[in-house]
């Protein structure tokens, strides 16, 4: 079985921080079309999960969305499917949204918050108020137990203060799962090139930190390192990314991991309108080991050190410093690790690869 990933490049208005591809225009009932004839080439394959991101799916309509489902169930065997989950932005969701995809099946929704501060949601260009995204929040959790939010430290005029209370907020709406992710500004984005200040190295390191201390008091399990969950909560379809497992992606810009090889599609919407469901990058995966060792320290599951064995005595010093737990044969960074986890994993995988 594989995760399927289903890209819909399509939003509202373009955030001023956002790099992924999407675009506010945009034919979405070609764009339909292309994907269901796409999913022929696949016909048969088994699913284990489902997501469906972008963009923003929730620009589109109940109708587009029935057409989608029609299309991925008539060709994909979803039967031992385990979570269907789909991304909604707060100032899109309607009630008859919310009845078509859980008519539909889908049992997991995935809210694109950002903050509960509206003076640093208008700074990104997000296009929702705080008090929107809390009725929406409200509205979801009448369809949907099973819900995560997005927000984001370390941006323009946020406060260690302001972003607690946010953190608060989400704990006392009780969102089952919660990723948290520093703001990175990518070349090219309107914030980027706007030269904005951001908060400093110090005061964002404050925010990682106060988060974890927050959500782990609130029964939050932080198993991965962007992401927090309830018990039973941790999102399946992401995981098997973490774990390895291979990935279908359909969509411009969308990557895939299938049988010791990455593929991926051009950012080129109107080019994969068009027909072109052949993926235009192969790349073979050289070093599974790099694979398990970048990918399996990102958990709380943590690595195997027969894995590691020429890095014993840096996971030993990492240990004694805080970075990291040894335990059961296994190493797994703690939250202060899990800060510094780019240059942790970086000198592991000098000595291993």
């Amino acid at each position: 079985m594989i995760s399927l990933y289903l890209h819909i490049p399509f939003c509202k208005s373009k955030c001023s921080y956002c790099a992924f591809h999407s675009s506010p225009v945009g034919d979405r009932d070609r764009y339909i079309c292309a994907l269901l004839r796409a999913f022929e080439k696949y016909k048969g394959e088994k699913i284990s999960t489902l997501y469906i991101g972008g963009g923003t799916p929730s620009v589109l309509t109940a109708a587009q969305f029935k057409a989608l489902f029609d299309g991925i169930k008539s060709n994909f065997d979803l039967s031992n499917v385990s979570e269907i989950t789909v991304e909604l932005n707060p100032e899109s969701i309607t009630e008859e949204l919310l009845t078509a995809l859980k008519n539909e099946g889908v049992n997991r929704v995935s809210l694109g918050v950002q903050s509960f501060n509206d003076a640093e949601l208008s700074t990104i260009g997000r296009v929702h108020d705080s008090r929107t995204a809390i009725e929406k929040i409200k509205l979801c959790k009448r369809y949907f137990k099973n819900m995560s939010i997005d927000l984001i430290f370390g941006l323009p005029k946020q406060s260690l203060k302001s972003f607690e209370k946010s953190v608060a907020t989400a704990v006392e709406l009780d969102i089952q799962h919660i990723s948290c992710y520093n703001l990175q500004l990518e070349e090219g984005t309107p914030l980027f090139e706007s030269g904005v200040i951001l908060p400093n190295e110090e005061q964002q390191e404050k925010m990682y930190y106060s988060v974890c201390a927050l959500l782990e008091s609130a029964g939050y399990e932080h198993y991965e390192i962007s992401n927090f969950a309830k018990p039973s909560a941790r999102a399946r379809h992401n995981s098997s990314y973490w774990t390895g497992e291979d990935y279908l992606g359909l969509g411009p810009s969308a990557h895939s991991k299938i049988g010791g090889y990455r593929y991926s599609f051009d950012a080129d919407t109107e080019k994969f309108i068009d027909g072109n469901f052949e993926f235009d990058t192969k790349e073979k995966i050289e070093s599974p080991l790099f694979e398990k060792i970048m990918l399996s320290l990102r958990t709380s599951d943590g690595l195997s050190l027969e894995l590691i064995k020429n890095s014993i005595n840096y996971a030993k010093t990492l240990e004694k410093n805080g970075f990291a737990v040894i335990k059961e044969g296994k190493i797994r960074l703690t939250d202060k690790g899990f800060y510094l986890s780019n240059t942790i994993i970086s000198e592991i995988l000098a000595k291993e690869c």
